[in-house]
């Protein structure tokens, strides 16, 4: 049950008002953000900034110029959880609206071979994609795979990008 009630402890809100704000919720991201002819844009133009900071984080450690950092942490809210799934083209189970608490971690690895990968786990659990969108094995993405995803969305120049002609 939702727990709300009012002053007489009436129920103000039923367990099927809640589920009708969370699937209105989740249509509208997903039309913002993916299913949408201008999604991608809109995308861009609201995340990217961050993306092209989380792969220049990675980029930076890895050729040392950020000293010995072993973790970065980065704190939001669902609306900056939620787009971050859309850009790794996350499934339609993880792509909804994120519960209270959720974590995104990426995690980067150097394999014995010397390979870097990137694992994202998601709420605990490896990230799972859409079948549209198998483009790498959230477990152990190759780094240049991912950086050639990530930057699909990350603006060459915002400001231009952002200007109303």
């Amino acid at each position: 049950p939702s727990g709300s009630a009012n002053k007489d402890g009436e129920s103000c809100i039923t367990d099927e008002d809640v589920a009708q704000v969370s699937r209105n919720a989740n249509y509208e991201w997903a039309f913002k953000y993916r299913d949408n002819a201008l999604a991608s844009n809109f995308t861009t133009l609201t995340i990217g900034s961050f993306v092209g900071t989380l792969r220049d984080h990675m980029a930076s450690h890895i050729s040392g110029k950020l000293g010995p950092l072993k973790l970065a942490l980065y704190s939001g809210h669902d609306s900056t959880i939620w787009p971050l799934l859309i850009v790794l083209g996350a499934s339609d189970r993880n792509a909804l609206w994120p519960p209270y608490a959720s974590n995104l971690i990426l995690e980067l690895w150097k394999k014995n071979s010397g390979d870097r990968v990137v694992r994202v786990i998601f709420n605990g659990k490896v990230l799972e994609l859409r079948k549209e969108e198998q483009w790498c094995d959230m477990n152990a993405c190759p780094l240049d795979q991912f950086y050639k995803r990530l930057a699909q969305f990350i603006p060459t120049d915002i400001a231009t990008e952002c200007a109303i002609h």
